[in-house]
């Protein structure tokens, strides 16, 4: 009997130290660690950094533990190997559209799934990069909220 092939979630940000991770994070534990093949690229990284301070530090109040994230370089081999694409920006998902063509209707901004869509910010999960921990939290709390009904939807 064959077995059914784990669909892989891929989730694209910058530099593939804060949003990514997180979101890799909360899928993990939300949907369990065996559910998808989770994966996470920046449009702007460089390969092999750890998550930022603040960001490992929000996800260790959650309870995960994503110390050993590093960061990655968004490619069309990950995007071949993708069944969903999950972006931060409407600037990521313009960059998938413009770098990869073909890949562009896989792709979704992720905060398409948020059921709280009356901030300045929607749809975009901005970046939390050098803003404090607050932003940090924040920005985890959009994700959080976005794979709750996300999860339904992949």
């Amino acid at each position: 009997m064959c077995q059914e092939k784990k669909k892989a979630v891929l989730f694209v940000c910058t530099g593939n130290t804060c949003r990514s991770p997180i979101a890799v994070g909360l899928l993990k534990k939300m949907a369990g660690p065996d559910t998808y093949r989770i994966l996470s690229a920046g449009t702007a990284a460089a390969e092999g950094f750890e998550p930022s301070r603040y960001a490992k530090e929000v996800m260790e109040e959650e309870g995960i533990d994503i110390s050993d994230h590093r960061s990655r370089v968004l490619h069309a081999d990950l995007l071949d190997e993708a069944d969903r694409v999950l972006v931060m920006t409407e600037s990521h998902r313009r960059q998938i559209a413009d770098w990869f063509k073909s890949y562009a209707s896989k792709t979704r901004l992720l905060r398409e799934f948020d059921p709280v869509q009356e901030d300045p910010d929607y749809p975009n999960v901005p970046d939390p990069l050098g803003k404090g921990k607050d932003a940090y939290i924040k920005c985890k709390e959009m994700i959080k909220r976005s794979l709750e009904r996300a999860i339904r939807e992949l």
